[in-house]
């Protein structure tokens, strides 16, 4: 059913056999993903350059994977819903059971944007400990992940630094700053 008239077609998928449940258009997987983390407290002229890079990624299309929780990410998503951009949310719980926030449905319906979580019905919030689950399938979506700012002895740092030593994936820790 169209999610325009409050209903969505809920898809189990599995990625490296990890099983997930997607609300929108699964297709946004096989895009090039920018992954997006940052703490919630984050310095002022850090959110500045994060605005910058934000728009540059609208002005792009860019695919950009990420919990879209704290306030540098919600203000993200906002700018990509206003462009052209796709997001893949990652909310940290189960969505079976999740209102779609109105702004998301018209997105979804344009196939711009994708919920998707490892998390089943049995997880209807989210907790210290999902948030750090979330991060890490984050990253393992990601083709690139950028951390704006990851707070002194947090879990994000620690994700970020052991991904940014070579371990796993592909980190750019902090992100870079844009020029015009």
């Amino acid at each position: 059913m169209s999610p325009e008239i409050g209903t969505v077609d809920l898809k189990k998928l599995k990625i490296n056999s990890q099983a997930i449940t997607a609300i929108g258009n699964v297709d946004l997987l096989n895009h090039h993903k920018t992954g997006l983390l940052c703490s919630r407290k984050c310095p002022a002229e850090k959110i500045l350059d994060a605005v910058d890079l934000f728009k540059e990624w609208a002005k792009e299309a860019r695919t950009v994977v990420s919990g879209f929780h704290s306030p540098v990410e919600r203000e993200c998503l906002k700018i990509i819903l206003k462009s052209s951009g796709r997001a893949i949310v990652c909310p940290a719980r189960g969505i079976g059971k999740m209102r779609i926030p109105s702004e998301w449905k018209k997105p979804i319906a344009d196939g711009r944007l994708l919920i998707a979580s490892p998390f089943d019905e049995s997880t209807p919030r989210a907790t210290a400990t999902t948030a750090q689950e979330r991060n890490n399938f984050v990253v393992t979506l990601a083709d690139e992940v950028i951390v704006i700012h990851a707070e002194s002895g947090s879990k994000l740092a620690e994700l970020a630094h052991a991904h940014q030593n070579g371990t796993e994936g592909n980190v750019v820790f902090p992100a870079p700053r844009v020029t015009q």
